[in-house]
């Protein structure tokens, strides 16, 4: 009788990592596909509105940039708020974080995400290459 060959994928998971913002805990280890994807196309859209010292510079002059600048990031960190805890949308972000908390979310959301795709050999160096078509 043949042995059956089990590949166990599981092993693949990062070790679990959290975010506690609101009273809730956020597992920014574990991003879903295709959730992984969206992020990846809205990160393009943000570095298009900061790839030049002049864009930077326009957004910290604050008015549309800042405001476009910051719905993609609330926008971004929703994607993974929301499908853990329904309440944490986008608009629930915008209004209970203050600039430091979501920045340093983004963060860490882009970090693991990042660090979840350079290990399944996706170039994120180049985040042209890296969105998806």
């Amino acid at each position: 009788m043949d042995k059956s060959i089990i590949h166990d994928l599981d092993i693949l998971r990062p070790k679990p990592e959290y975010v506690k913002l609101g009273g809730h805990d956020i597992d920014i280890s574990f991003i879903p596909s295709g959730i992984a994807l969206e992020i990846m196309s809205l990160r393009g859209e943000l570095v298009d509105l900061t790839n030049t010292p002049k864009k930077v510079a326009a957004i910290e002059a604050g008015g549309p940039a800042t405001v476009k600048t910051f719905d993609i990031t609330a926008e971004i960190c929703a994607k993974i708020t929301e499908v853990q805890h329904k309440e944490m949308t986008k608009e629930w972000l915008l209004t209970n974080t203050d600039v430091s908390q979501l920045k340093a979310l983004i963060e860490y959301i882009t970090e693991a995400m990042l660090g979840s795709l350079e290990a399944g050999g996706v170039d994120t160096k180049n985040p042209i290459a890296a969105k998806p078509n």
